[in-house]
């Protein structure tokens, strides 16, 4: 990172914090913008930091400090409630959903114990094939292959990666992994076990139950389902990116994945998340898709508040990682950073 770049966010973060401190966010919120619905996406919470960070990992304090703030700033409601509220003019006041995208084993261990306690509802988009494995999602894979590794850089793709502290690694885990987003699901798995016997991993190496990286088993589910606060959607099979598949392919992943969100659910699936869920990610063909195997909402990983004009197969939610400073999670779930970037975005193509 440039001294520059360190400075601006440097300087960025210290205003987030004086916005936040003087409660202008959740003022704005209540002022003008209380009927747009805030959707929050979680991946896994965890006990104790990874060795190499990865962004889809959030600590148990952090989570429990956000879960405590939503709690007094918003009403927070289901999913499925919060579109047909939505759909009928009912949300007045800031309301949020929590949502937890491809279905760790901790979010059983670790979150729904709070959402249990706090009795908040949540939303559970499972990876279907992965479920009741020991097996995991191919990123966490490389995250476990650059913690374990010795080697203190790779070459890869006409690039030379420096693996010499854990930071460089998490730095090169990024770039990697945006690499690999660009491949079709059969030639990144191909890529990504390359690469980890590269580093002298073992890309078949069980995922072990006290693993971050564990999914959900059936017992927790069946749990989870009966508590009446978790409902479940469904994340894909294998957590293929759509558009990168042929139309057999792409609808095979939906149809499988939903099928089997209702065999371990007993419920029928009306919910869905696109892997990776940004708009490039997904087509009209994808949705179509889902119309006709029943699915009535879906979201993406795009960013934004969603009100009545939103389509409801293309909601929006807000990420949340692991180095997200609380200050900018309250002006993230408000709606404050997202209007304030739109009026720049506004007033910039004025200017032309």
């Amino acid at each position: 990172m440039s001294i520059c770049t360190a400075m601006l966010r440097s300087g960025y973060r210290l205003g987030s914090k004086l916005i936040a401190k003087i409660k202008i966010p959740q003022l704005f919120h209540s002022l003008a913008y209380q009927d747009e619905l805030t959707v929050i996406m979680y991946h896994g919470i965890i006990k104790d930091p990874l060795t190499v960070n990865e962004w889809c990992f959030v600590e148990e304090n952090f989570f429990r400090v956000q879960i405590a703030y939503l709690k007094k700033h918003f009403e927070i409601i289901s999913l499925s409630e919060a579109v047909e509220r939505m759909r009928g003019g009912g949300i007045k006041r800031p309301t949020a959903v929590i949502t937890f995208d491809d279905g760790y084993q901790n979010n059983f261990d670790v979150a729904f114990p709070i959402l249990l306690r706090e009795r908040i509802p949540a939303t559970i988009f499972l990876t279907t094939g992965l479920i009741n494995t020991n097996d995991t999602v191919w990123y966490c894979r490389f995250n476990i292959a650059l913690s374990q590794t010795r080697r203190l850089h790779m070459e890869w793709n006409g690039f030379k990666f420096d693996l010499s502290t854990l930071d460089l690694k998490a730095k090169a885990s990024v770039a990697i992994q945006e690499s690999l987003k660009k491949l079709g699901q059969s030639q990144l798995m191909t890529t990504l076990r390359n690469i980890i016997l590269r580093l002298d991993g073992d890309p078949d190496c069980s995922i072990e139950t006290d693993s971050p990286f564990r999914m959900l088993d059936k017992i927790a589910i069946a749990e989870m389902a009966g508590s009446e606060l978790i409902e479940f959607g469904a994340h894909t099979h294998t957590h293929a990116i759509l558009s990168q598949l042929s139309d057999k392919e792409r609808y095979n992943e939906i149809r499988q994945s939903i099928g089997t969100v209702y065999e371990l659910t007993g419920r029928p699936c009306r919910c869905f998340a696109y892997p990776n869920g940004r708009a490039e990610d997904y087509n009209m063909e994808t949705i179509r898709d889902l119309e006709t195997c029943g699915i009535q909402i879906a979201v993406t990983t795009i960013s934004g508040p969603n009100n009545k004009m939103t389509p409801a197969m293309e909601l929006r939610r807000y990420g949340v990682g692991a180095d997200l400073p609380m200050a900018e999670f309250q002006l993230m779930v408000h709606h404050f950073i997202s209007k304030v970037h739109r009026s720049s975005d506004l007033l910039l193509h004025k200017s032309f």
